[in-house]
């Protein structure tokens, strides 16, 4: 098969910079569009108050999203790893997929009534599991590319990190732009839930064509190695569940995404809240953290010949529990908070750069593996079952979330539920940090070179 040439790997690559901006828009903004602080003067849609077990109405929200989409991981990974589609058995996942994922954050954003409502809690859930089941359709055929696009660790770690790349970029367009913009459109007379909506309109159509472009870039007849999985549904969900290597590297990176999922659901909270300013000072907290995360990208693939994949997580893990835990604290600096808060930050952009890139790139690894050894090409599933527990994690990231601020506030008056996100989110991660510690990785690595020496393609070849 021929080697994809660099500029092909940065148009595939390119479609993280689409996923990544409805990914933040959702995991940044949904909560705060529902339930804004008092201060901002957007009406509230959804009750939050206490329900079931301390858990609010949007955090039931968000669990029955993303329980009723994580029924779709395994069923779109079965389908593209055992696909005979003329586009090819990811490609046309990605082609079909981009717009209906694009408009279907659009629709996440326009419930149908102006207060709260239950007709608002439905509608809400209803999109919500649309939304993340076309997150899947797209998400898991396109990461599955990864191990049958690289050939050496040297290509993956390329891929991964341009791929981070994009998504940090995809990020930056959200959580810079999107105040800048929104502010932008109120400013020329838009009222601010209009203003809102379309703002969310703009960012979805740039994801759209980036998708898009992604699919166009990679022709699998060309590029790809490996063919059709043949294996059924049940079987190849069970064979991915009793993978103890991959179990392993789940149980401590599911943890590492909770509290990273925390700590993003309150960030539009934390100038306005913690702060005492203005939405638009998310824009310079982000450009901090997103510029010291372009200097560790810059410098992954050094320390990726230095460093394995597990020492880097574990260095991830912990930078990043310490680093949350400073949120509940952080206005009892006084006058030195802003500062505080912008050192933060910027310290935390080298575990979320190790988390954007390392986790893929070690999923890759432990999908051929299992390939080199089975002879069947089911790497969409290992991504599709990565992919449901990270989307249960999600919900229940969120529902913890909206409890916090339910329980004890979410407004400057009374800002407590904001700053213990910090530290219940860095627990979590602590928690991961120990689990990462049984991860097997030069175990795999052995088995991987052993198996490479080999020369010979992982699976059939249909």
């Amino acid at each position: 098969m021929e080697q994809l040439t660099r500029s092909r790997r940065v148009l595939y690559a390119n479609g993280h910079l689409g996923f990544s901006i409805l990914d933040n828009v959702y995991g940044a903004y949904l909560l705060f569009f529902l339930i804004p602080p008092d201060e901002l003067g957007m009406p509230q849609l959804v009750d939050n108050r206490p329900l079931l077990l301390g858990i609010t109405m949007v955090g039931l929200i968000n669990i029955f999203g993303r329980v009723v989409d994580s029924l779709a991981d395994p069923l779109v990974a079965w389908w593209s790893d055992n696909a005979r589609y003329r586009l090819g058995r990811r490609r046309f996942f990605l082609l079909t997929g981009a717009i209906p994922f694009a408009l279907s954050a659009v629709f996440l954003f326009t419930p149908p009534d102006a207060g709260i409502s239950t007709l608002n809690a439905v509608y809400i859930a209803g999109m919500l599991g649309l939304f993340f089941f076309f997150y899947t359709y797209y998400m898991a055929p396109n990461l599955a590319l990864i191990p049958e696009l690289s050939r050496t660790v040297g290509e993956r770690i390329s891929i991964t990190v341009t791929q981070a790349a994009f998504t940090i970029a995809g990020a930056g367009v959200v959580l810079l732009g999107f105040p800048l913009l929104w502010g932008t459109l109120q400013a020329g007379g838009v009222e601010t839930g209009r203003a809102f909506r379309l703002t969310v309109v703009v960012l979805a159509a740039i994801s759209g064509v980036s998708m898009l472009l992604s699919g166009l870039a990679v022709d699998e007849k060309r590029f790809v190695r490996g063919g059709s999985a043949q294996v059924g549904l049940v079987e190849s969900v069970k064979r991915t569940l009793v993978n103890r290597y991959f179990i392993v590297y789940m149980a401590g990176t599911i943890l590492y995404w909770f509290g990273f999922n925390m700590i993003r659901a309150v960030i539009a909270y934390y100038p306005i809240v913690l702060l005492g300013m203005g939405p638009d000072f998310q824009s310079i907290l982000m450009a901090t953290l997103f510029g010291t995360a372009v200097l560790v990208f810059l410098l992954l693939p050094k320390l990726t010949r230095r460093f394995t994949h597990k020492q880097l997580m574990l260095a991830g893990m912990l930078s990043f529990s310490v680093l949350m835990s400073f949120t509940a604290v952080i206005r009892s600096f006084g006058s030195f908070a802003l500062p505080a808060a912008l050192i933060q930050m910027g310290l935390l952009g080298f575990p979320i750069a190790i988390l954007l890139v390392v986790p893929n790139a070690a999923v890759a690894d432990l999908s051929e593996l299992d390939g080199r050894k089975t002879g069947q090409n089911r790497e969409a599933m290992f991504f599709g079952t990565q992919g449901l527990f990270m989307k249960v994690n999600y919900g229940l990231a969120l529902a913890i979330t909206a409890g916090l601020l339910g329980f004890f506030g979410r407004d400057a008056g009374n800002p407590l539920g904001v700053e213990l996100v910090g530290p219940v989110g860095s627990a979590f991660v602590l928690a991961g940090f120990f689990l990462f510690l049984r991860y097997p990785q030069q175990k795999i690595l052995d088995e991987l070179e052993t198996l490479r020496a080999t020369d010979e393609p992982p699976g059939n070849t249909d």
